[in-house]
């Protein structure tokens, strides 16, 4: 499912989620994504929730073929919980997240909320070697938040549980990019791909990675992952960089 890039032991794919109803930065990540040349791409899910357009979102993702698994706002929609399975600091937070919920599954039809449902909890491949797992929150639960300060030992854990070497996962809004060592000597990497719609480490910009999986490297440097940081026009016209 990954890409070649001209050496058949090097493989390269791009990530991006938790759009949260943002069609302009979504559309200005497919873009760069396009403009990068790569082919493949995978979403980890959270296509709606909080802004104005799920149906375009929804819309415009299916239009791409991509894979796409399951968020945790996906989820809660697509299965009418009443909820999302978020995490809210405050009680301004949580008021906002009930208005955002309940907006949004009025917006949405009854395909559209079973398109949500049916989405998949994980994607699974093998490039040269490397096992690789995507999915949303983490390995176990949807709606976990593994952020950066996770533990390498907690981090190291749930690789070994997940029988992965690269898991990918979206949720916490964050990039980054972690290596925790296993019991087994080999390692571990870790990719959170940050945010396109909503991101939450202080830069406004959509986020989504760039991910090469080279094969003639050892375990540690096997793995490389560029972060990008693209501009977009919000609905009311405003440059978002």
């Amino acid at each position: 499912m990954s890409e070649s890039t001209g050496r058949p032991d090097v493989h390269r794919f791009a990530l991006y989620s938790d759009i949260h109803a943002n069609v302009p930065a979504l559309e200005a990540v497919l873009a760069d994504i396009a403009e990068h040349g790569i082919a493949v791409r995978f979403c980890l899910g959270d296509l709606v929730g909080y802004g104005a357009d799920p149906s375009g979102v929804i819309a415009r993702v299916r239009a791409t073929g991509d894979a796409v698994i399951r968020g945790n706002y996906d989820d809660g929609i697509g299965h009418r919980k009443g909820g999302c399975g978020c995490y809210y600091g405050t009680p301004e937070a949580e008021a906002e997240g009930a208005e955002s919920y309940a907006r949004t599954d009025a917006a949405l039809d009854d395909a559209e909320h079973a398109y949500l449902a049916d989405l998949v909890d994980e994607v699974r491949f093998e490039a040269e070697g490397v096992r690789v797992l995507l999915c949303h929150g983490s390995p176990r639960r949807i709606n976990e938040y593994l952020l950066p300060d996770r533990p390498d030992h907690h981090l190291a854990r749930l690789a070994e549980e997940a029988n992965a070497d690269l898991i990918c996962v979206g949720h916490v809004h964050i990039p980054y990019h972690r290596t925790v060592a296993l019991a087994s000597g080999e390692v571990a990497h870790w990719v959170s791909d940050g945010s396109v719609g909503k991101p939450k480490d202080g830069d406004p910009r959509a986020c989504w990675v760039e991910v090469v999986v080279d094969g003639a490297r050892e375990s540690a440097q096997r793995v490389g992952v560029t972060f990008h940081r693209v501009a977009f026009e919000s609905g009311e016209g405003d440059a978002r960089a």
